[in-house]
């Protein structure tokens, strides 16, 4: 009964491995930076990727999207996601892998530990969301956001502006 199992696993290793290798044969698309926008008063009021800019104007595109907003309203930008979505996206992993793995390693019938695959989904879903959630909020350790104060100042916009900029396609 333990090679049945065990041959599953590695079965499911070899297979995405495959899947890793084909996707990796694809044409890297380049992404336009992940930003968030936050008003004078600190509030966010817009997050996407940016789509173009101009002297007065930054545009941001979320999904189907697209909102344009005036440099005057902008207090400051910060790059990359929040550390919260480094851990949401970190527990959902771990606590995924967990479940495969301890419902794949089910068997009722064992002498010591005994449990069923719904039993072992569980399980993995309690103890590997938190263990996921932990590493990624390790993973915000390195992740290199950047704050850009510019409160409704076209000459601070103008210095990084650059930085901003969309390559034509």
């Amino acid at each position: 009964m333990r090679t049945l199992s065990a041959l599953k696993i590695i079965s499911a290793f070899c297979i995405s491995l495959l899947c890793f290798g084909l996707q990796a044969q694809n044409k890297s698309v380049s992404k336009e930076p992940f930003i968030r926008i936050y008003n004078l008063e600190g509030k966010k009021v817009l997050k996407g990727r940016v789509v173009g800019v101009t002297n007065s104007t930054i545009t941001v595109i979320r999904g189907d999207e697209t909102r344009e907003m005036n440099v005057s309203e902008v207090g400051f930008i910060r790059t990359k996601h929040s550390v919260g979505h480094n851990v949401l996206i970190g527990a959902s992993a771990a606590s995924a892998i967990a479940a495969v793995t301890f419902a794949a390693e089910a068997d009722p019938d064992a002498w010591i530990f005994g449990y069923t695959a719904g039993e072992g989904i569980l399980a993995g879903f309690i103890l590997g969301t938190p263990v996921g959630a932990g590493i990624g909020a390790l993973t915000a350790l390195f992740k290199k956001s950047r704050q850009y104060e510019i409160n409704g100042e076209p000459t601070k916009w103008m210095e990084i502006m650059p930085l901003f900029q969309v390559p034509s396609a």
